[in-house]
């Protein structure tokens, strides 16, 4: 058969994929039964011309007959030997049709031969040939079955000519004889249909069980694969998660000793040393956050101006001071997406493409494909080599850091990117031309932009502090955390009454009164947790208060209710933020709002 460039070999076109799979396991079944209907015929025809000889005498018509029989299953014999050997090189018709002709070929020779004894009057011999054809046609039910119009080609040939002479006798003897012999024939083709069916299901059954054992077989690598994978993943962390520990350790126990100004530096490195162990935490929470299974983004129309200019601001001065000219391309279109992962996404190619290209331009814009929009990333980096290409998206693999310095990242942004998009059901192309540059592409639906009737309660949350004044009911169960906390709300003008767990607060409800905003961990002791404790609160007050919820767990659903939802670890600034807008007003409709912002530090360098 005709090999395509895949190596495949060509199908038969008027078959569909599977039917196409069960057709040539049917064909290599006639190929094996066909040596056994071989064999058949070079005893059954000498046979035949041997009795015909006894009854009738030698003559030349008994013996062109044989000659005939023998060559026709001689060439036979070659074409099985052909289609083991040349199988994969010709399309699946041809064997079809060659085995198909055979056995027409070869019923025709038996059939001819029957026409001629059933007119010549001798009893014993019609009666010999009649049995003859009957144990041909019956027997090849099996051997024949594996392809309907096989059988049926010999079936019909062998035994149709001697149907036909009795039919044609003037004798009612005859003619009842005409009408078994057709029954018989209907009959057998019958049983053929059926065998045919029942080789039919038999191969699918097998090929289920082969289809279930490599879906099972490949379920097992991928288990052993992700095992191998989250343990690597684990070991690096730890790498990359001790080396600021240990350089806080040591910062720490040198600290009293240090003068005045060495300790205002060693402070400094310390807190270098926090906001890498916090950027590398909540790279870990994005990607568990991207992994995790009750994770359900919000799609719906983006505009990408909006996203290209955020993007832009934040990468604009890292650009600058490497005198690249960092570009963004203006558009109106808009895709269907969840905000907030697609502008990570993006934020990790432009990040990438800006950190790891020297000298040149990073390039932004976006290109129609197909009804789908493709975001491209183009940079005049140094280009990935194509061996490199395949483990760039995993976890901790970087190609230009092999010291893990952490101040060039921790491998886990594109990680985390391909994961996002697989949410969104956006797709990720890469391409790289090693001493050029590389070009990193998402491509994601087309949306219309919304109504401004759509719109008009859809606007972002103002992230600016609110007026700061009220009284907070901070609920946290970590000591240290608790304390540090009150001592920032209440550095921005709030009254803070704090609790450890639910219990306490409701006390505190219980005797205060309701207070004008509830901050809490998800997580309490206890049998309630945030959640529910914010409910309760509300509950019992009649009112419905404000609440920030705040959580390390990876995918929380969205509980609704004017609740804004925050991922540890949470930056000052956006903390106070939500604290104003909430106390506004801005977190009282009746959607609840979902934000996993990226740490952001004030100039306190803390973060809750």
């Amino acid at each position: 058969m005709a090999v395509k460039a895949g190596g495949s070999p060509e199908r038969d076109p008027a078959l569909q994929p599977s039917q196409t799979g069960e057709a040539e396991e049917l064909v290599e079944l006639l190929a094996r039964q066909m040596p056994i209907v071989i064999g058949a015929v070079l005893v059954v025809a000498p046979t035949a011309a041997y009795v015909h000889g006894l009854r009738l005498g030698p003559g030349p018509m008994a013996s062109s007959w044989l000659v005939a029989a023998v060559v026709l299953a001689a060439f036979r014999a070659l074409f099985v030997v052909a289609y083991w050997r040349y199988r994969r090189s010709s399309t699946l018709w041809f064997w079809r049709a060659g085995f198909m002709l055979g056995s027409l070929a070869s019923g025709s020779l038996f059939g001819w031969f029957g026409w001629v004894v059933t007119g010549s009057g001798d009893g014993p011999l019609m009666l010999f040939i009649i049995m003859m054809l009957v144990g041909l046609t019956a027997g090849s039910v099996a051997s024949l079955s594996a392809d309907r119009l096989v059988y049926a080609a010999f079936a019909l040939s062998a035994m149709g000519p001697v149907i036909m002479r009795f039919g044609l006798a003037p004798d009612e003897t005859s003619r009842w004889m005409a009408v078994l012999g057709l029954v018989f024939l209907v009959t057998h083709l019958g049983y053929s249909m059926l065998q045919n069916r029942t080789m039919r299901d038999l191969i699918r059954l097998r090929n289920q069980e082969k289809a279930f054992s490599r879906e099972l077989a490949e379920a097992r690598d991928r288990a052993e694969r992700s095992s191998t994978e989250k343990t690597r993943f684990l070991l690096a962390a730890g790498h990359d998660l001790r080396q600021p520990l240990y350089a806080i350790r040591l910062l720490l126990d040198t600290l009293d000793a240090a003068g005045k100004d060495v300790r205002a530096q060693r402070i400094a490195t310390i807190g270098e040393s926090v906001d890498t162990i916090s950027d590398l935490l909540e790279r870990m929470l994005e990607a568990a956050r991207a992994g995790a299974k009750g994770f359900e983004p919000r799609l719906a129309p983006v505009e990408l101006e909006g996203i290209f200019r955020q993007v832009g601001v934040e990468f604009a001065a890292e650009a600058a001071g490497k005198s690249l000219d960092l570009c963004f391309v203006g558009t109106s279109r808009w895709v269907l997406a969840e905000p907030v992962l697609l502008t990570q996404i993006l934020r990790n190619f432009v990040g990438n493409a800006v950190r790891y290209t020297g000298s040149g331009r990073v390039l932004v814009g976006v290109r129609r494909r197909a009804g789908r929009l493709v975001l491209q990333v183009w940079d005049t980096g140094p280009g990935i080599e194509a061996a490199d290409l395949p483990r760039i998206f995993e976890p901790f693999h970087q190609l230009a850091n092999p010291a893990r310095q952490a101040g060039r990242g921790h491998g886990l942004g594109l990680t985390i990117a391909k994961s996002m998009a697989e949410i969104i059901g956006g797709g990720i192309e890469v391409r790289s031309w090693p001493g050029k540059g590389s070009l990193f592409a998402l491509d994601l639906p087309v949306a219309s932009p919304p109504g401004l009737a759509d719109t008009a309660g859809e606007a972002a949350i103002p992230m600016v502090p609110g007026p700061e004044a009220g009284r907070v009911l901070l609920v946290e169960d970590y000591d240290p955390v608790r304390e540090i906390l009150r001592e920032m709300l209440a550095g921005w003008g709030y009254a803070v009454e704090t609790a450890a767990d639910a219990t306490a607060a409701l006390a505190l409800v219980d005797a205060r009164g309701a207070p004008d905003i509830v901050v809490s961990d998800l997580r309490l002791p206890g049998g309630m947790d945030g959640l529910m404790l914010i409910r309760e609160v509300r509950a019992r007050t009649g009112q419905a208060i404000p609440a920030v919820l705040v959580t390390a767990d990876p995918a929380v659903p969205d509980p609704g209710e004017a609740i804004r939802v925050l991922q540890k670890p949470v930056a000052a600034g956006t903390l106070r933020a939500v604290l104003g807008a909430a106390l506004s007003g801005s977190l009282s409709g009746p959607r609840g709002v979902r934000e996993i912002p990226s740490p952001r530090h004030d100039g306190s360098g803390r973060s809750a």
